[in-house]
């Protein structure tokens, strides 16, 4: 169990970065455990996801990956909730959190809500700030819903999918 004297580095996983030992319990999380293993540093060199690790020395407790997203609004669907924003098209520009997981060892500490908040602040002041962004999307799995909704986010029905989506312009930016 983590205590207040261990220091955490939060960065960009790299080429060299040990990312094998992470324990997350749950089976159902095994994608997760299996993707920063093997696909993490290739989608990162490819260009499709980026992937930020907590480390703990060399060992990865933490991790969460983003990629580029939208929200589609179908004709019958009403439209996310843009404020005030004037936007005619039906594809809404997103940061997607891909993919977020934290050791079981870890889970109670903030690690997850730190990696949240660090996601919000990406999309916000590198993202939103030089291409335009409106929403932080990502998918859940129905246990994560309340992490995710005590995290600020709400739960969205978009083509029958799960979703859970955070107004990365407005409300990240308070």
């Amino acid at each position: 169990m983590p205590n207040d004297e261990i220091q955490l580095e939060l960065r960009e996983i790299g080429v060299g970065d040990r990312v094998t030992g992470l324990s997350l319990g749950d089976q159902a999380f095994t994608p997760l455990k299996t993707f920063v293993q093997k696909h993490a540093k290739t989608y990162a060199e490819q260009m499709l996801a980026k992937s930020y690790g907590v480390f703990e020395g060399d060992k990865l407790v933490g991790y969460v990956t983003l990629v580029c997203g939208q929200i589609e609004v179908d004709g019958g669907e009403p439209a996310p909730d843009v404020g005030d924003a004037q936007f005619e098209y039906k594809h809404y520009p997103a940061v997607k959190i891909a993919r977020l997981a934290v050791d079981r060892r870890y889970r109670g500490t903030g690690l997850g809500r730190r990696l949240v908040d660090f996601s919000l602040g990406l999309a916000r002041d590198n993202i939103a700030s030089a291409v335009g962004c409106r929403f932080v999307v990502l998918d859940a799995k129905q246990q994560s819903v309340v992490f995710y909704e005590k995290n600020g986010f709400r739960l969205i029905d978009v083509n029958g999918r799960l979703k859970l989506d955070q107004r990365a312009a407005q409300n990240v930016a308070t």
